[in-house]
């Protein structure tokens, strides 16, 4: 029996459609002892074929089945005599997997090999030399915690690393992230992450591929429309590129979860109590609970995907009332399934702390919800009510435990009611229009000026799909007991669309098959092939090799029906690819940041939001969010002022990437037209930017980025009123330009502007040098003979500003400051309430800071009532204590107050502080009154300085009376240059 028995197992594993034929052998066999090939309805290729094998024996003239019982064992799939004999003790389950033959394994792995083809043919893309290049923005998130979980844990199986997950992947996408993490500890720890985060979707496509195989065999029995449907999955567009090569973001770890949940749901359906001690089913049902487990820790929001299943339930359960089937039985297997789920979900949220209780106990809710309907159509069936009596009972029990939800559990409610939402109704992330004049919420002017817009750059998870050969599934239908509607794709939701392409692209694989029968190029398509446990089907055609012009013939059919979708496919990989000129200038600022040694935040990049983390994970490893980009980017392309950006942004931002904008008309004097335009230069009306350094250009000018530096400071002298020109040609990635800078001079002829590189410039045709650290130091280069670092005479103040005579300077003047008549010339005064008087300009390590004060405010005795002299970002500076004493404390540098000497009220006085890097000296009226070490620290003002008042608008402390001849030395000066100074300024006093 054996040998009969492993050759028509054999046959049948080959030509699977030859069972029917054997069948009929078999019967004829029965009723006669020998019969003739006349007899049986078999053509002469197929009796051969059983004559060969010796499956058929001749006897004379005459033909008879050698082992009629071997063939019928084989045919109805059981155990040998051999077999069944081997023991009594246990034995495992016999589970019979699908029989392949050598052609349809061949064009099945031609279709698989095509699917990786479509993902994969951008591979020069992703690897570029020593880097892995990821296409889009989010698998930088997940590249970034698996690079660090791997780097934490201490091996393969260090799984306390995941109970310690952030809590944005905890509740997020924790099963990707952890499985991601233990393949790359695998295969080498965190310098394989690239690799294994690029190549994972490609391996999720081909998974899916397969099952989707295995599912369309499994509903139609026709592996010809199976082939059709895995080919056409290859060029699904929002498929393809959501699986391509390097796009490791969540979707393509939860495909995998979707079609093995819909290919056990296959297996458990017409279940009857004859099935429940098969084996195979409860298998299935395992595999529902391994794969709703999967799902629901993989994605957040993957409950309201797994509340189809309760969907269809309930209406299998309808269709099993409606033809007297016991719906408790067919339910059983999903029940053991949803319990295995929830078993895994509990012991992943109890031990690991993933997702919150509301996902994490999703599967124990349906678990709760399918029981409850299997009993109530149970009852129902069993009282023999009428079908509507359970179509009502499920619609109340569905809105009766809405109510239950709203009531008892309101926040579970409200945040189920949001995932719903965003699965039915969101398409996407909503994305500004292509950078025109408008803002999100439509048209609008202010002041005529025109508000850029920025196209961020992100995916559009609402793409448009193939359109497919439309068809009706009546033999699915009746496999699910429902009869399925595949809608348009624009009929679906979006996120809907998105997670189920897999199983509405079976109705494309049959509409392919069902057009090549109709060109008479093979048999028509199955759909209600009843097939066993092998996939073996009885009315199947057999899947065999076509002869050369049909093969050529069902290719040009393929590439006509697939076409559109794979220009869409490759379009949509160039869409999300990172462009090589992107990449190129992140490679640039990471060597600049290397040079100058920064580290986050000092190097982190400024850019659209949607190429954010691929930027920010070149340049510094920091790929966690975007949402800084995201509130900051366009505002700073928008404002008008380069200066209080950089002010704004110089902690926090290292670099700033900006790209061609699609816009009708940029403001001239936006820093996108500054920057992008003019690289930073003056022209077209508007100065340049002295902060930003441009670093990278690519051929086009498409592409720049800059660093922002403090930049140099340059000043001297010339004509009042009188603009100057500053220029230095500038050479970046082989690229030369001429950057320049205008500025006008003050009252006192003096020029004050800032550049951000160093070498030689040229001004008004002599040539000024800028050393190599100044403009990341933000050094002073001076080009005059004056001397000093400021010098406020308070002779030439107009329209709020008191212009400098040394360093340009320009004190703005703010509040109830009025000029008058002063010790040499005019000084201004001070309220007392709000006036101020505020100034730009960093702290020299050390200094000598003089000034003429009148104080009107009569003295007191209580010590918090002093006077604010000077103050500074950082902190009080110079204040005069009770009854006028003189208190000191250097910003950076003291801790506390030193006093000493006396501003006596309704005098002027000559008053100067000096710092030589340890001592504090106090002079009053050339005088030292005082001095104290106080430590050798950096001095930091924090690049500001206000005379006469604290930072808010009315204070205790502000200063009542007037300031004249204010004076700022890079240097300590000695106490007999400060006395020189004091009697030459007192012999000059009016």
């Amino acid at each position: 029996m054996t040998d009969v028995r492993e050759a028509t197992d054999d046959l049948l594993a080959e030509k699977p459609a030859l069972e029917s034929d054997l069948r009929e052998v078999l019967a004829v066999d029965e009723r006669t002892d020998n019969w003739t090939f006349d007899e049986v309805p078999l053509d002469s290729g197929t009796f051969g074929e059983l004559v060969s094998r010796d499956i058929v024996v001749k006897d004379g003239d005459e033909y008879e089945i050698a082992d009629p019982d071997a063939v019928r064992a084989s045919l109805d799939g059981e155990e040998t005599d051999s077999e069944s004999d081997l023991g009594e003790g246990p034995s495992l389950p016999s589970v019979s997997l699908p029989s392949v033959s050598r052609v349809e394994a061949g064009a099945l792995a031609g279709a698989l090999a095509f699917v990786a083809l479509m993902r994969a043919y951008v591979f020069p893309s992703v690897f570029r030399g020593e880097y892995v290049v990821l296409p889009s923005n989010d698998p930088y998130y997940y590249r970034y915690w698996v690079e660090r979980l791997a780097a934490e844990a201490t091996g393969v199986f260090d799984f306390s690393v995941l109970s310690g997950l952030p809590a944005e992947v905890a509740k997020g996408e924790p099963l990707m992230v952890a499985t991601l993490w233990w393949l790359t500890n695998l295969l080498g720890g965190a310098d394989a992450a690239g690799w294994v985060l690029a190549l994972y979707p490609v391996v999720s496509a081909l998974v899916v591929a397969a099952l989707t195989y295995a599912l369309v065999v499994r509903l139609t029995g026709d592996r010809r429309v199976a082939l059709a449907a895995v080919v056409l999955l290859a060029v699904i567009p929002a498929f393809a590129y959501r699986t391509g090569l390097g796009f490791a973001d969540h979707h393509a770890f939860d495909y995998p979860w979707l079609v093995l949940t819909a290919l056990s749901l296959v297996w458990l359906a017409d279940v009857v109590r004859e099935d429940l001690s098969d084996t195979r089913r409860w298998l299935a049902a395992g595999v529902l609970g391994v794969a709703v487990a999967g799902q629901v820790l993989a994605w957040d929001a993957s409950p309201i995907i797994i509340g189809a299943l309760g969907v269809y339930v309930a209406v299998r359960v309808a269709a099993d009332v409606r033809d007297d089937r016991s719906p408790l039985v067919a339910s059983a297997p999903i029940l053991a399934g949803l319990a295995l789920a929830s078993v895994l979900s509990h012991l992943a949220h109890a031990g690991f702390g993933w997702h919150t209780d509301m996902v994490a106990y999703s599967p124990a809710l349906m678990l709760v919800g399918v029981l409850v309907v299997s009993l109530f159509g149970e009852a129902v069936r069993q009282m023999d009510m009428p079908g509507f009596v359970l179509g009502t009972g499920e619609v109340a029990g569905a809105l009766t435990g809405l109510v239950l939800l709203q009531t008892f559990l309101p926040a579970y409610a409200s945040k189920l009611s949001g995932r719903v939402s965003f699965l039915l109704f969101k398409s996407g992330r909503p994305r500004p229009s292509r950078c025109s004049p408008a803002g999100r919420r439509g048209p609008r002017r202010t002041n005529t000026r025109t508000r850029l817009r920025v196209d961020t750059g992100g995916s559009d998870a609402g793409a448009g799909e193939l359109a497919r050969l439309p068809t009706t599934a009546p033999g699915v239908a009746r496999r699910l007991h429902v009869r399925l509607v595949f809608p348009r794709a624009g009929d679906v939701p979006a996120p809907v669309r998105r997670r189920t392409h897999a199983v509405r692209r079976g109705t494309g694989g049959y509409g392919f098959v069902a057009f090549v029968a109709k060109l008479d190029l093979t048999s028509s398509p199955v759909l209600d092939a009843r097939t066993d446990a092998g996939g073996r089907s009885e009315t199947t055609p057999s899947l065999e090799l076509p002869d050369r012009g049909t093969v050529t013939a069902l290719v040009v059919l393929l590439l006509l029906v697939s076409s559109a979708g794979t220009v869409q496919t490759a379009v949509r990989h160039e869409q999300v690819k990172i462009v090589d000129d992107k990449f190129r200038s992140s490679v640039a600022m990471d060597a600049y940041s290397e040079q100058q040694e920064l580290e986050y935040p000092d190097n982190y990049v400024l850019t659209k939001w949607g190429r954010n983390r691929m930027y920010n994970y070149f340049v510094n490893g920091e790929a966690k969010s975007y949402r800084f980009a995201e509130r900051h980017y366009e505002p700073f392309l928008q404002s008008r002022s380069p200066k209080a950006q950089y002010q704004k942004l110089r902690d926090k931002v290292g670099f700033v990437v900006t790209t061609d904008l699609d816009v009708p008309r940029v403001p001239k004097d936006s820093n996108y037209a500054r920057l992008h335009q003019r690289r930073g230069s003056a022209g077209r009306g508007a100065s340049g930017s002295g902060h930003y350094r441009m670093m990278y250009e690519n051929n086009d000018g498409s592409v720049k980025a800059f660093a922002l530096v403090p930049g140099a400071r340059v000043y001297g002298n010339a004509t009042s009123g009188q603009t100057v020109t500053i220029s230095k040609q500038v050479e970046v990635d082989g690229k030369s330009f001429t950057y320049r800078r205008k500025v006008e001079s003050n009252p006192y002829g003096v020029f004050s502007t800032t550049v951000p590189y160093a070498g030689a410039y040229s001004v008004e045709g002599a040539t000024m040098t800028v050393p190599k650290d100044a403009p990341e130091t933000g050094g002073n280069v001076k080009w005059h003979d004056r001397t000093g670092v400021a010098h406020w005479p308070f002779e030439k103040v107009s329209d709020g500003t008191a212009y400098d005579a040394v360093g340009g300077h320009s004190a703005t003047l703010r509040g109830s400051v009025d000029t008058v008549k002063g010790p040499n010339g005019r000084a201004i005064s001070f309220d007392g309430k709000n006036a101020s008087a505020t100034a730009n300009l960093s702290a020299p390590s050390r200094f000598t800071v003089s000034m003429w004060v009148k104080s009107t405010r009569s003295g007191s005795t209580k010590d918090r009532e002093y006077q604010l002299l000077l103050k500074s970002k950082n902190g009080n500076f110079v204040a005069l204590s009770p009854y006028g004493v003189v208190s000191v404390r250097v910003p950076g540098v003291a801790t506390s107050n030193v006093r000493a000497g006396r501003v006596p009220s309704g005098t002027w006085t000559y008053l100067a502080v000096a710092y030589n890097g340890t001592h504090q000296n106090i002079y009053v009226n050339g005088q030292l009154a005082g001095t104290q070490r106080i430590g050798n620290g950096i001095v930091d003002w924090g690049g500001q300085l206000r005379f006469g008042n604290d930072y808010r608008v009315r204070n205790a402390h502000a200063f009542e009376g007037a300031i004249d001849e204010v004076r700022i030395d890079g240097r300590a000066l000695s106490p007999g240059e400060v006395q020189q100074r004091y009697e030459a300024q007192n012999a000059t006093r009016g």
